[in-house]
């Protein structure tokens, strides 16, 4: 690697540090707001909607935080052992693909309340112990398998052999086909949810002031989800492939501004858990403009006592 080179991985990996840094900071500052609130809130508690909200946000404040480790490792040049390098990239890659399947979970809670209402608690009842369990099997395994495969090509040594580059197990071909298809499988569950919602909303009426609203909260979801997607496309498809450094740093950049409006689009838009927030200490610039917007989150109804037209407003903003 030429002084050019050298220089240009320099920067990718202070700016990926800082960013992930940030990330990590925003991320974990809502994420523990949250969870605390829903943990102190029995109403909150009960709806899985944000336990998978809690959920998510506590995948991604650790998925940032290994990725602040393994880029910090490669920005100081610390000479680590391969295999710890090895492991806290199928850790954190872990983290990303529990990430992915929180957003379709939730997804998939919100289509099923508003287009199977009656059916939806308890169907939600009979799965919600195991559906975390079976969240996690699914994310470990393109991640366990790389590193299996990737130990049983190499000698001990190579394995336990110290590395400044601390390199990733996950650069495999095979690997990356499997990480893309798990990403587009995940994607085109969440797109299918959102039609069933748009359609449901579509027959509930036209011009009722709830679907509308529903709508428009639909857009910002795509729109997130996309800025969010794409990148992560780009990212696996890519590989390691240092000559295309500035399309690098603008997808690390986009992926994680998108993850960090998470904690908004899918939680503080909604004004059940927005209210809960104000009485605690949490502050956020949302909450000035709180009172503007009420009007437009007013159908924090219970679902089973709610028509659809209701629940799908009430649901949506918060998948």
């Amino acid at each position: 690697m030429n002084s050019s080179n050298e220089t240009s991985y320099s920067v990718v990996n202070m700016v990926k540090t800082s960013v992930y840094l940030t990330d990590f900071t925003v991320t974990a500052a809502c994420c523990h707001a949250i969870v605390s609130t829903v943990q102190q809130e029995l109403e909150l508690k009960r709806e899985p909607r944000y336990i998978l909200l809690g959920q998510h946000l506590i995948y991604a404040s650790i998925y940032f935080a290994l990725g602040t480790l393994t880029n910090g490792f490669r920005l100081f040049s610390i000479n680590s052992p391969r295999i710890l390098c090895w492991i806290l990239f199928t850790v954190q890659v872990t983290f990303a693909q529990c990430i992915m399947l929180t957003l379709t979970l939730m997804s998939l809670n919100a289509c099923l309340a508003i287009c199977w209402p009656l059916r939806y608690k308890p169907l939600v009842d009979s799965v919600k112990n195991k559906i975390t369990a079976i969240m996690w099997i699914l994310a470990v395994q393109n991640p366990l398998w790389s590193i299996i495969y990737q130990s049983l090509n190499v000698s001990l040594a190579n394995i336990i052999e110290k590395d400044n580059s601390c390199p990733s197990p996950m650069n495999g071909v095979a690997s990356r086909f499997i990480g893309i298809a798990f990403v587009l499988l995940c994607f085109i569950l969440i797109v299918l949810c959102y039609c069933l919602i748009y359609r449901e909303g579509k027959r509930a009426g036209h011009f009722v002031t709830s679907n509308v609203q529903a709508r428009k909260t639909i857009l910002i979801h795509g729109v997130q989800l996309s800025f969010f997607i794409i990148p992560v496309l780009i990212t696996i498809g890519l590989g390691k492939k240092h000559t295309l450094t500035t399309l690098s740093l603008i997808n690390t950049v986009i992926f994680s501004v998108a993850q960090c409006l998470s904690p908004v689009v899918y939680g503080l838009r909604c004004k059940e858990l927005r209210n809960r927030l104000r009485k605690t200490k949490f502050c956020c610039c949302t909450f000035k403009h709180g009172r503007r917007n009420d009007r437009a989150f007013q159908q924090d109804v219970n679902l089973a006592a709610a028509p659809v037209s209701d629940a799908y407003s009430s649901q949506v903003c918060n998948p």
